[in-house]
């Protein structure tokens, strides 16, 4: 069996621009929904991937911690090479 466009019986059947479509053997109408709208009558959403959006905060947050441990490496190598160069005084 083939789909047909609903009638204007289901002129409003569908939400956000999908559009409504009937199989004769089957009496209820269906919905194709345009991109970024999903659910029976698109009456959903379609939200950004979280997926990649999680990919690039965790690549963000791993180069800031990076930094981060460069950086105190860094200082403390710094810190302990000046010490070790400061002559120190005997108090004899």
């Amino acid at each position: 069996d083939h789909e047909e466009l609903c009638g204007t019986n289901y002129g409003s059947f569908c939400l956000n621009g999908g559009i409504c479509y009937m199989i004769p053997t089957v009496s209820s109408p269906f919905c194709r929904c345009i991109e970024n709208y999903t659910g029976a009558r698109c009456e959903e959403v379609l939200l950004p991937s979280i997926k990649s959006q999680t990919k690039g905060d965790l690549f963000a947050v791993l180069l800031a911690s990076l930094l981060l441990l460069g950086v105190l490496v860094l200082g403390t190598f710094y810190f302990l090479c000046r010490k070790a160069s400061i002559p120190r005084t005997s108090s004899s």
